[in-house]
């Protein structure tokens, strides 16, 4: 039977995408797999990559479904003797992820080693702690996050409350107790944990976001490195932001202002029929910011309009741009994608391939709270020049 090198199961689709792709871009094979529901199907078609991400679509559900997903997954993967196990959690600790972790350490029979810092993207971890931008969690943007708050407590507490006492540990490394928090504030933090994982990498379930996942990439393939250039032409973009995060609302505003040629289509008010021939398009939820719509009603809107653009455009290659998990999730499910071949990253937390690998589908994808302020109108400026 394959082996793997890297399974790695998440609860949610960009962030299945921006932990697999620091191993693409170094050329590893990667495949996200978009549900869990198409890993069977994935998996029967053989010649299986090196590096292989699930999706279980669980950050919102109730915990002890959540929790289930997760087993079910890591149960899938462990035949393949994946030679890194990785639990990816939310940066900001969105969803369900004590009892996803307390789940896939019992299915795994590996110790927890947790650090879901990113330090790349503001996201450090002190004393256990989320710090995003050095402010605390709580007091961050994400502490009012519209369908998923996080918790205010520090991780240790968290999972003390669900039976399991886990030190923190504060000088760097892995320590010696069955399960360990580390804390890590810069990317030489996350280096020396990688390291202490590939020393013993039966003994743990690594628990983390790109930042560990970067580190390891760096490890395990050291040589590869797939540089931006092979990114396909951006002519034709469509560029489909659903997330209602403070950033990614300022990174619209950046990208409207700077590119005025842009197409602007409001998902949710039904303006599909006003939109112009540009090839470049903007697909944003509303004219103004509002909360008459939720989390999923806004998510279907968005996949309805990216549908109807690429089914009027037939024949024409769209470089698909998605932020959000929702969206991303929901555009996909409409397309009947199963699975995205990766190639890499076009900028840090944006990961990049092909749907279901063809080569005429590209698409991008990025957590609505990644990226600088600049992203959306850098893209849109790559796009005007080659376009």
């Amino acid at each position: 039977m394959a082996e793997l090198t890297v399974a790695i199961v998440a609860d949610d689709l960009t962030g299945a995408m921006d932990a697999a792709a620091p191993f693409a871009r170094r050329s590893a094979r990667t495949s996200v797999v978009i549900a869990l529901e198409h890993l069977a199907d994935v998996i029967a078609q053989g010649n299986l990559p090196d590096v292989l991400a699930i999706n279980t679509e669980s950050r919102h559900l109730p915990a002890e479904q959540a929790a289930r997903r997760v087993a079910e997954a890591f149960e899938s993967l462990l035949p393949f003797a994946p030679h890194i196990l990785f639990k990816k959690v939310d940066s900001t600790l969105r969803g369900n992820v004590v009892a996803e972790c307390l789940a896939a350490r019992r299915s795994s029979g590996r110790g927890l080693l947790v650090c879901p810092a990113v330090p790349a993207q503001g996201r450090t971890l002190r004393d256990g702690q989320i710090h995003v931008h050095g402010e605390p969690l709580a007091a961050s943007d994400y502490g009012r996050d519209a369908r998923s708050a996080p918790p205010a407590e520090p991780l240790a507490v968290l999972f003390a409350r669900q039976g399991l006492d886990i030190p923190v540990m504060r000088e760097g490394g892995a320590g010696e107790a069955p399960d360990v928090i580390a804390d890590a504030v810069d990317d030489a933090d996350l280096q020396r944990l990688a390291r202490a994982l590939l020393e013993s990498p039966q003994r743990w379930l690594a628990v983390g976001a790109a930042g560990l996942t970067e580190a390891l990439a760096g490890c395990l393939f050291p040589a590869g490195f797939a540089s931006a250039s092979t990114i396909p032409p951006l002519e034709n973009l469509l560029i489909a932001v659903g997330s209602r995060c403070d950033l990614a609302r300022r990174q619209v505003a950046r990208l409207c202002e700077a590119c005025p040629g842009f197409s602007i289509i409001h998902a949710m008010e039904n303006d599909m029929a006003r939109h112009g021939p540009a090839r470049q398009q903007l697909i944003i939820p509303e004219r103004r910011s509002s909360t008459r719509f939720t989390a999923e009603q806004v998510a279907r809107g968005m996949a309805y309009c990216v549908q109807a653009l690429l089914e009027e455009k037939s024949g024409q290659a769209y470089m698909l741009f998605l932020t959000g998990g929702d969206t991303a999730m929901a555009v996909m499910a409409r397309l009947s994608v199963r699975q995205v071949e990766l190639a890499g990253e076009w900028a840090p937390g944006v990961a990049w391939g092909w749907l279901d690998g063809d080569r005429h589908r590209p698409v991008m994808t990025k957590a609505g709270g990644f990226g600088d302020e600049a992203l959306l109108m850098r893209l849109g400026q790559a796009s005007t020049t080659r376009g």
